[in-house]
């Protein structure tokens, strides 16, 4: 790393093991650097990238000068860091896949760069371009053995890669083993999770999260996700009542230190629309958990940093029936795909919007609109990113469309669908069963 300062580059390295490690504890260090050496270009650059990873349009000033930070110092630094300023400059501006495109370079000169690995993943997988992200860790994963520090944090972005490319056992195996190395690692128990949720494993699903739970004090966000997932593994075993209590204990709480922090933080957003519409699709009465999203999602409605975000923001603003901010975000997301010049515009068109029209509908009891807009559109809702079992939560939608009007042909379809993208036994899960059992 490019500077005089010691306590810099430490208080840097400790930036990105904490980062990788998905620890909370991160943006204290890269204060620490940037006070030691405010010149420091790499470090501006790691905290571009970082402020730019948790996707808030909000943060688009800060990011803005994290870039022009580390740029005026670019000619002194080493090719390696300012292909990072590159990567950076590109997300910046939307092209999300010109910016992976650069961390693929990086990978080919330094296959064990884990932030590279880990950055080109986590962009890829809010594009929905897992198959590439596959690719990215395969092509370094024989540079990876037991006696490379964070072996264990490779496994673990390669299960995730491998279970969203349907290669189950393998990416089970590799994240217990992720597991094993270091208990306290959240995405490795995290790619067990998913595999165990997509092949009907219930019970080991809750077996499996109820013995790391202790491990998780110092995570991030990711930590939150994980009890989501808890809550999926009782929601399909019919436990409404710990699905709620998981809910408010966890998942929205928001006295939690994580949640006071950044109540509204994406992928926290998508954990509680979807899990109280999963709920409401079962019958259960969520009371007014819609409320504390809405309030938030209100201040959202020109920020289309992530495609599955939107959609999302749609479903709770339906929920709440503000129907009338409903109708400005899909305005807005219109304009933004006529205007957009990155990566994420025709993500938007294509996939984002159709979703997000769909939720409004249903929520309006419009069940043949639904079942217009997502039957020509579901094979492409992978465009908005998020996994399998996120993106589910629309196709339960159209399932539950199709059924109300009787439309056992286009059920069946569904499930096919459902099958195709990796569940095991669609018609015996829960949000499939009664659609399912009209066939016969």
């Amino acid at each position: 790393m490019t500077t005089d300062s010691a306590e810099a580059a430490t208080a840097v390295d400790k930036t990105i093991h904490n980062f990788l490690h998905w620890k909370a504890d991160i943006l204290p260090h890269l204060k620490v650097a940037l006070k030691a050496d405010p010149d420091f270009g790499f470090g501006h650059a790691v905290n571009g990238l970082i402020l730019h990873g948790a996707r808030n349009i909000g943060f688009r000033p800060k990011i803005e000068h994290a870039l022009a930070a580390a740029k005026a110092v670019e000619s002194g630094m080493t090719q390696r860091e300012r292909l990072y300023i590159k990567a950076l400059e590109q997300a910046a501006v939307g092209k999300i896949a010109d910016s992976v495109a650069v961390y693929e370079t990086i990978l080919a000169h330094y296959p064990t760069d884990l932030l590279a690995q880990r950055l080109s993943q986590m962009e890829l997988f809010w594009i929905g371009e897992m198959r590439w992200s596959a690719e990215i860790s395969g092509r370094v994963a024989s540079h990876w053995n037991k006696d490379v520090a964070s072996y264990g944090v490779h496994l673990s972005c390669r299960a995730f890669d491998l279970e969203e490319t349907h290669r189950f056992d393998e990416a089970e195996r590799l994240g217990r083993q992720a597991v094993e190395i270091d208990p306290t690692d959240v995405w490795g128990a995290h790619a067990v999770a998913h595999v165990l949720i997509m092949q009907g494993r219930y019970d080991e699903g809750v077996a499996w999260l109820d013995g790391l739970k202790h491990n998780w004090a110092d995570a991030n966000q990711m930590v939150l996700h994980l009890w989501w997932h808890r809550c999926l593994f009782h929601l399909e075993r019919g436990e409404f009542d710990a699905v709620l209590d998981l809910y408010d204990s966890w998942v929205r709480n928001r006295e939690l230190p994580l949640l006071k922090a950044m109540p509204d933080l994406y992928i926290d957003m998508q954990n509680g629309a979807s899990m109280l519409l999963r709920l409401e699709l079962r019958g259960v009465d969520v009371g007014n958990r819609w409320d504390e999203l809405a309030e938030l999602t209100v201040k959202r409605l020109e920020d289309h940093t992530s495609p599955f975000t939107s959609a999302h923001f749609a479903v709770i603003l339906a929920a709440t029936r503000h129907f009338d901010k409903a109708e400005q975000l899909l305005r807005s997301m219109h304009e933004f795909v006529l205007h957009d010049t990155g990566t994420l515009g025709p993500r938007f068109g294509v996939a984002t919007i159709p979703a997000a029209e769909a939720a409004i509908a249903h929520r309006r009891g419009e069940h043949q609109r639904v079942v217009d807009l997502l039957m020509p559109s579901r094979q492409m809702l992978w465009q908005m990113g998020g996994s399998h079992a996120q993106r589910d939560l629309f196709f339960l939608l159209l399932a539950d469309s199709a059924h109300r009007l009787g439309r056992q042909d286009l059920v069946s379809i569904v499930l096919d669908d459902i099958a195709a993208a990796g569940f095991t036994d669609p018609a015996g899960r829960i949000g499939y069963r009664q659609p399912a059992a009209s066939l016969h």
